[in-house]
């Protein structure tokens, strides 16, 4: 397989450029000493504030960026600073902003900004100093004048007001995700909301399903509810307002980057002039509008700051909730070409990225969840969202906010060993890197890369470091990996509205790829609001994609561009989840366009439905060092052209002499730390989301390492880039490229004609239930021996006949796990159950009395709908379950007398199955080998010929029929063969293949027959396929 081949992704037309504003030659002030006598600290620190200070488009960037910083400077020059530790703490703040303004890309108020970049042609770049700055309206400032805005009862009676999508009941509460509070800006919202599910508030939220004037909702309750005085109706729903419960038009939707204009409409809608309270607040946020649109517009650095400074006061006046209430983005001056080669390398960085990552089928929270969907519900089942995460569901994946399940401490892997054994021998030779070969690549590698799902889209930031246009012709150039965001967020959309319409265009097709060739597929951009308000300045994105998907936002349903939370169901098959459209069938893909935090301030519905549909592709990450990650040194780890993870060290400050020592002895303790672990002079600090560029060699910069070391114990220090590195960008940078895939996944069948939800009303509860469900425990070993001589008694010598069947249980992904038989019987009616479980439970007694079992437990039952169809089809189904049980016990039996592998007689009976289940048997053999996978390797002959002789259907099975107990297995393959049918034709009634169920039958065969062993399924599964084709090939000699 040539390089070209393990390509998984190719660019989508879009190359976004991230940069420092920072001139490419800026003289910046010496260090002050900060460790000499007080008064020579306060001189030295006044003097490089200074200094600092002239630099103008710095001192503008820290006035937008911290306001009280910029004061209190302001306030150190005009007047002599008096406390040197004071002094030293300003000097740090400002030399932090002063770095991050020098050495970091990622964009933030004036320090750093975006623009497009062209993919293809003569490599150029070119910088300009006309950098313009996009402000509006910052999300604390804007939640404090809409919070103002609701307290108005005359205004209130005015609004339109919707019904949160996302409440559902439990118990007698109805309950609703936290939003978060304005009037606690800083905090994040509670996870959940409540109040009591009255008469009342279900009446409410009933009225509020569509849009309607406060006015309204409040008149038509209070006629649904005459008991309730008006001043207890107006109290219910200011109530449902405050909370949330209910959305007033004046939340604007996450959709409208322009919250401020938004409102602005709203209160003109509302007639806000008319009302004399609220006239001048109206009157002054619409000349606030229009002065923070004039801004955009004006071409005058000059004339913008004057306009950004009446602009502050202005809001201040309005509401003093923010300490800054602008939001400043900055527009790059420039142009800039990269040629196709660096693209081809980081096109191929992102695809050996997927290749070595450790949770190839998903992460391990993902895989436990899709296990127990399949348990519960089973494949195919078609779940409603609220029903799935709500607590009588399955709730939300592990490690999810408000989830009660935890993802299991990691075990070592091979891999770890692996990585482990690069880095130990890299140190070794002293080596600075460790090279990824293509054997490396397959020796890190987990599972089959071919069963592996990659994710339909992907991102990756990178620094191209290289000398010249001249170098980068010559391919002398090198990419650094700077960012990996997850598949389901984005570090491009956020700052779509920054772009020419052409680039923005190219941006929306870029997030309209999907994970197949399925035409029907909808494609929906996510939108809600964080657990934290500031964070709307990241997450508010203009519409992309031509469909949303709106959680707890004042939304009109009756928009077609909108996929309700209610319409939306969750259904599985055997590899992967899939979100479905209830309303249309159809299956939607999610997108979300920020890089919000998801681990806390998304909130955990918008985190599933963002995660669910790429759940179990590979998990597209950052290069995972796994048990490795924690040692004190990592070396730089490259493939071809490309750093996918930069040299990294671990400093904690036990390294280094105590935090009371004087300043040369914690320099010295530094030096022999940097000497021993070969750390160079120029680094990177990184806390969380920190990047602080250091020079070590510089006074100033290891008092900002001390201080941080202090504060925090330990840091992260990365290798950083040399000026010569970004010599040809110019400057700090990170290029952001998005990927799709080469080659979109095939669909698979479609079977639905119409999905139908599984019901919470569809489980079968013990005690009163018409279907009774015992789970038997014992030795695994003895399984067989105990359905063919014991447990058929447990149903025997009813009056009338029970319909039962059997099948096993293991969890193959807890090898710890129990192993138990479970037993299921068709009760005439609900009333029997009691009189039913009180005779298995006698019955037990003999298996326990002979040693066989220490017990039984009665357990609840849920039909398989999903899989296996619903209503007529699923009784159908049953009766199938009972017939291939009895096959199953024959064939046991046989193999038990006659020493014949199991494996061998099951594969025959999956020949007899598909023959049987098939319209025709010639249909059935092809089925059988399109839905079994094709394997390689070495194959038992003498098992391989056993199969052939007894899966030969010719002259009625004669191989079969000369083993003793063989007639009795035709004898229960031609009853199957009878429900078969029967059920075939029913659930053609409800999709469009019925043949849709033949490899869940399969499987539930082998576990009847066999056990619940993945390896002996596969051997079996083999088997089965190459008998198959065998009788293909004579059928087409015979034929011709």
């Amino acid at each position: 397989m040539g390089r070209t081949d393990r390509l998984l992704y190719r660019h989508a037309d879009v190359l976004l450029i991230r940069a420092t504003t920072a001139p490419e030659r800026l003289a910046f002030p010496e260090d002050p000493d900060l460790y000499g006598a007080p008064e020579t600290v306060l001189e030295r620190t006044s003097e490089f504030l200074e200094q600092v200070w002239r630099l103008d488009d710095f001192r503008r960037a820290v006035e937008v960026a911290s306001p009280v910083l910029s004061e209190a400077v302001r306030e150190a020059i005009a007047g002599p600073l008096t406390d040197a530790r004071q002094a030293r703490r300003l000097v740090h703040s400002v030399a932090s902003y002063l770095l991050r303004w020098q050495g970091r890309a990622t964009p933030f108020g004036f320090f750093a900004g975006v623009a497009a970049a062209r993919i293809g042609g003569e490599a150029s770049v070119r910088w300009g100093n006309h950098h313009r700055a996009v402000i509006r309206a910052d999300a604390e400032w804007m939640g404090g004048v809409v919070d103002r805005l609701e307290r108005i009862p005359e205004l209130l009676q005015r609004l339109p007001v919707v019904g949160n999508d996302s409440a559902f009941v439990r118990g007698d509460r109805l309950v609703i995700p936290g939003q978060a509070a304005d009037s606690r800006p800083g905090e994040s919202a509670p996870l959940q909301v409540s109040v009591r599910f009255t008469g009342p508030v279900r009446g409410a939220m009933e009225l509020a399903r569509r849009p309607l004037p406060y006015a309204h909702l409040a008149k038509a309750l209070a006629a649904n509810y005459p008991q309730a005085s008006l001043v207890q109706i107006e109290a219910l729903l200011t109530g449902l307002v405050k909370e949330r419960f209910l959305l007033t038009s004046l939340r604007t939707p996450m959709t409208v980057p322009d919250a401020l204009g938004h409102v602005c409409a709203q209160l003109t809608v509302a007639g806000a002039d008319e009302l004399p309270s609220l006239a001048p607040t109206a009157h002054e946020l619409r000349f606030l509008q229009v002065e923070l649109t004039r801004h955009d517009q004006v071409a005058s650095p000059a004339d913008a700051q004057s306009l950004r400074a009446a602009a502050a006061d202005h809001m201040a006046a309005i509401c003093d909730r923010a300490a800054q209430p602008l939001v400043v983005e900055t527009r790059l001056d420039c142009d800039i070409t990269v040629p196709e080669a660096v693209i081809r390398e980081a096109e191929t960085a992102a695809s050996v990225l997927l290749r070595l990552t450790p949770y190839p089928f998903g992460h391990p929270r993902w895989k436990d969840f899709h296990l127990r969907f399949r348990q519960r519900y089973g494949v195919g089942a078609v779940v409603p969202v609220r029903d799935l995460v709500a607590d009588a569901g399955l709730g939300l994946p592990a490690d999810y906010l408000g989830s009660a399940q935890k993802t299991p401490p990691r075990p070592l892997t091979r891999r770890d060993e692996t990585v482990l054994s690069l880095v130990q021998q890299a140190a070794l030779d002293g080596a600075e890197e460790i090279v990824l070969t293509e054997a490396t690549i397959q020796a890190l590698a987990v599972g089959d890369p071919v069963e592996m799902l990659p994710p339909p889209r992907a991102e990756l930031a990178f620094q191209l470091h290289t000398v010249s246009s001249e170098a980068l012709r010559r391919g002398a150039f090198r990419l650094i990996v700077t960012g990996v965001p997850r598949v389901a967020s984005s570090m491009a959309g956020r700052f779509a509205e920054l772009l020419p319409e052409v680039d923005r265009q190219r941006v929306s097709r870029a997030y309209a790829a999907v994970s197949t060739d399925d035409p029907e597929t909808l494609v929906a951009q996510l939108a809600f609001a964080p657990r934290r308000r500031r964070s709307e300045n990241v997450t508010r994105t203009r519409q992309l994609l031509p469909l949303t998907i709106p959680l707890a936002e004042h939304r009109d349903p009756d928009h077609g561009n909108l996929i309700e939370l209610g319409d939306l169901a969750v259904t599985a098959d055997a590899r992967q989840f899939h979100l479905l459209q209830l309303s249309t069938g159809r299956y939607v893909e999610p997108r979300v366009l920020h890089a919000l935090e998801a681990g806390t301030v998304m909130p955990p519905l918008a985190r599933f439905l963002a995660e669910i549909t790429t759940a179990r592709c590979a998990h597209y990450q950052a290069f995972d060092w796994g048990a490795a990650a924690r040692l004190p040194y990592l070396p730089r780890l490259r493939h071809g052209r490309t750093v996918l993870a930069p040299a990294r060290w671990l400093l904690n400050a036990a390294d280094l002499a105590p935090r009371t020592a004087a300043k040369f002895a914690w320099d010295a303790a530094l030096t022999a730390w940097r000497s021993r672990l070969r750390v160079p002079t120029a680094v990177v600090l990184c806390e969380v989301d920190l990047r602080l560029p250091l020079a070590l060699d510089r006074p100033l910069h290891r008092a900002l390492l001390r201080s941080r070391l202090d504060r925090t114990g330990n840091v992260e220090l990365r290798e950083a880039p040399s000026s010569a590195d970004l010599a040809w960008v110019g400057r700090a940078h990170e290029f952001l490229l998005p990927l799709r895939l080469v080659r979109p996944r095939s669909i698979v069948d479609r079977p639905l004609i119409q999905p139908t939800p599984v019901r919470r009303e569809a489980d079968h509860l013990p005690g009163d239930s018409s279907r009774l469900h015992v789970r038997v425990h014992g030795h695994p070993d003895r399984q067989d021996d105990m359905l063919t001589g014991y447990l058929p008694r447990l149903f025997a010598g009813w009056d009338d006949p029970l319909l039962w069947w059997f099948t096993r249980h293991r969890d193959t992904t807890r090898p710890d796990s129990e192993q138990y038989l479970a037993l299921y019987a068709r009760l005439p009616s609900a009333g029997h159950y009691g009189a039913a479980a009180s005779r298995v439970s006698a019955r037990a007694g003999d298996l326990r009395s002979v040693g066989l079992v220490p017990g039984i437990e009665f357990a609840g039952y849920r039909p398989e709908t999903g899989r296996y169809g619903h209503g007529p089809a699923m009784a159908a189904a049953e009766k199938v379950f009972a017939a291939d049980s009895a096959a199953a016990l024959a064939q046991i039996e046989l193999a038990l007398r006659t020493g014949i592998p199991a494996e061998a007689v099951t594969a025959a009976s999956f020949i007899d199955l598909v023959c049987s289940y098939a319209a025709k048997a010639e249909e059935g053999l092809h089925r059988l080998t399109t839905e079994l996978p094709q394997e390689h390797g070495r194959l038992d002959t003498a098992l391989r010929d056993t199969t052939f002789r007894l899966a030969d259907p010719g002259d009625g099975w004669a191989a079969l029929r000369s083993q003793p107990g063989g007639d009795r297995i035709l004898l229960a393959w031609e009853r199957r063969k009878t429900e078969l049918a029967a059920y075939r034709e029913q659930l053609a009634l409800q999709r469009n293949g019925p043949l849709s169920a033949l490899r869940s039958l399969l499987h539930q065969h082998h576990v009847r027959a066999l056990a619940v062993d993945p390896e002996r399924e596969r051997i079996t599964n083999r088997l089965a396929r190459a008998a198959a084709l065998r009788l293909i090939a004579r059928g087409s000699r015979t034929s011709s």
